[in-house]
């Protein structure tokens, strides 16, 4: 197989689960409201821990998705916000990051032009 067949099908595979995590965010997020209408008893503290623990853990697994692709982390929350290209200069290959959160700005030289950065997926896509 190809470098470009294999990076294609790794594409292919990442926004699948990129899109997996959205259907789990989404679906935390009924259970969350269907948890509110609960009556307030331990069962409901419980369902209430276990979906934030479960929020948590996507996040991570975004952080760590983000990560692996090269994407800048801000250190701001645990999990880690996976922070986004802002600015790129050409004259100086200097790229700026800003964090989603807290709005940290980082800048990196020598880096490639933005138009050369994996975009086949959106990080933000989960939240």
């Amino acid at each position: 197989m190809k470098q470009e067949e294999r990076e294609q099908n790794f594409l292919q595979v990442l926004e699948a689960f990129t899109k997996g995590l959205t259907t789990l965010k989404e679906a935390i997020g009924l259970v969350h409201s269907a948890n509110d209408q609960l009556p307030k008893d331990e069962k409901q503290k419980a369902i209430q821990q276990k979906v934030e623990e479960a929020e948590r853990l996507i996040q991570a697994g975004h952080a760590g998705v983000g990560e692996s692709l090269g994407f800048q982390l801000c250190h701001c929350t645990w999990p880690p916000q996976v922070m986004a290209s802002s600015e790129y200069s050409e004259e100086t290959q200097v790229e700026q990051f800003t964090c989603p959160n807290c709005g940290k700005l980082v800048s990196l030289s020598g880096r490639k032009k933005a138009s050369e950065h994996v975009t086949a997926f959106d990080p933000y896509d989960v939240y």
